[in-house]
């Protein structure tokens, strides 16, 4: 039998973060801790329980049959160890930033109405704001993040509040003269596309799709909206943008209408232990009203 004093829960939580991720690496990032003391914390666990956790495999962790075992019960754990930090954070007297994550797109396009945020939530002299770019979907019950921006995919599980906010429309842009150069003839047309994929439907798979199939060319691929917009600039081709940013361009044109195929849907995503915080609600009621206010130009309509 094992002893209650012998497990640490610092222990069970770096197992969790190890068996959702899947990754040595992965869970050591997300629990900002080294490798090797993530390591040394897995295996004082896999002591106490007498075996082993993980089979090692080329590339990737998988669960052992005690690994399995235990996985129900670490992740009760940890949703109870979450939801007595959320309401530790409701009932907190000190204020703390309201976290949200979105996608670069979305980011980009909150940055561009900061100002507008801050002084909305009050976050200017008060709680403050965090905006935290990233397509890792990060965990609201586990509080990596207070609000969640999501596109078109909503998850089916979790005790969270889901609402739609509006529409993200993308097209391809490319600076006024270059596109007056090519005047519609897409023959050789330079293109600055995204990382190459066989997935579709994909942004990147339209661009290439697109690209093939009127004859252009790709001139280089750039993973990051910011790079791709800074490319567009300075003339090195058409590329893929969101609407929002692309005609608040001066230097930049419409290629094409906005493709219907590229038009996703954000959803607004709150941990219902979370929405009744009031720095979270007033954030949630500046985000709603914030993208009511610009749904056209977010549709590219």
């Amino acid at each position: 039998m094992i002893d209650d004093g012998e497990l640490d829960w610092e222990d069970i939580r770096a197992f969790l973060a190890t068996a959702r991720s899947g990754s040595l690496t992965a869970a050591a990032q997300r629990l900002r801790l080294s490798q090797p003391t993530l390591g040394r914390r897995l295996k004082r666990l896999e002591e106490a329980l007498g075996g082993p956790l993980f089979d090692r495999l080329p590339n990737r962790l998988e669960l052992t049959a005690l690994g399995r075992s235990v996985l129900d019960s670490a992740a009760a754990m940890g949703d109870a160890a979450a939801a007595f930090a959320r309401n530790a954070d409701r009932l907190a007297a000190t204020a703390q930033p309201v976290r949200v994550t979105a996608t670069t797109s979305v980011s980009a396009f909150l940055t561009l109405h900061l100002s507008d945020l801050l002084a909305e939530t009050g976050a200017d002299t008060g709680t403050g704001l965090t905006i935290l770019s990233t397509r890792t979907a990060l965990n609201l019950a586990q509080r990596e993040a207070d609000i969640a921006l999501r596109m078109d995919r909503v998850p089916a599980e979790g005790d969270l509040v889901t609402r739609r906010l509006g529409r993200f429309g993308f097209t391809l842009y490319a600076r006024r003269d270059l596109r007056d150069d090519w005047s519609g003839r897409w023959d050789g047309t330079p293109v600055v596309g995204l990382p190459e994929t066989r997935r579709r439907p994909s942004q990147s798979g339209w661009v290439d799709d697109i690209v093939q199939g009127r004859g252009a060319r790709i001139v280089a691929r750039l993973s990051e909206l910011p790079m791709r917009l800074d490319a567009a600039r300075r003339g090195m081709g058409m590329t893929l943008l969101p609407c929002v940013l692309g005609d608040a361009e001066p230097a930049l044109v419409r290629a094409i209408e906005p493709p219907a195929a590229l038009c996703e849907d954000v959803h607004l995503l709150v941990h219902r232990d979370r929405r009744d915080s009031p720095a979270v609600s007033a954030v949630v009621d500046a985000l709603v009203r914030l993208f009511h206010r610009h749904a056209e130009a977010l549709a590219g309509e």
